[in-house]
């Protein structure tokens, strides 16, 4: 399928923990449906060390109202895959297969640093488009009884013992 994307800018990476805190320090954002927003930050803080990690347990609203504030917006699916492969149409941001050291595949069990893999960068220079966390884009679709959007990117995790989840 052919796409014409008009231009448009990308973050260099994900949002991060210190950014989304003060987003949500600044405007006293709370989520519609509070079950397990940011339920990885115990009371309410970053855990040490995890200030520039990608911020995870957010929902679409909470992703959509983060970028408001922030003057921006989310990305399409079209252009999030063209932020990552360019007009090369690469399998992944730096070339056609996986290699060591270029992104989180879960070796630590956990989240990484946003810039922890520059070597593992687009052609555009964005960063941790490939492992880590998931990532959401402005594509939403509903069947007439769920509402989803497009995710991207992958992430290491793995869910165990539960048929809801995918790899």
């Amino acid at each position: 399928m052919e796409v014409s994307i008009p231009k448009f800018a990308v973050d260099e990476t994900p949002v991060t923990n210190a950014q989304y805190h003060q987003f949500v320090k600044e405007t006293g954002y709370t989520p519609k449906v509070s079950l397990n927003f940011l339920k990885h930050w115990p009371n309410g803080k970053i855990p040490s060390g995890k200030e520039d990690h990608p911020v995870v347990y957010v929902s679409l609203d909470d992703a959509r109202a983060y970028a408001l504030w922030a003057g921006k917006r989310l990305p399409t699916e079209h252009e999030w895959q063209y932020a990552g492969q360019g007009n090369e149409n690469k399998k992944y941001p730096w070339g056609d297969k996986m290699e060591p050291g270029l992104c989180n595949a879960g070796e630590s069990g956990d989240t990484t640093s946003v810039k922890a893999f520059p070597k593992g960068k687009s052609v555009f220079g964005c960063y941790d488009l490939c492992g880590n966390t998931w990532e959401m884009t402005e594509s939403e679709h509903s069947d007439g009884r769920s509402r989803f959007c497009i995710l991207k990117g992958g992430s290491f995790y793995n869910a165990k013992q539960s048929e809801w989840y995918f790899d």
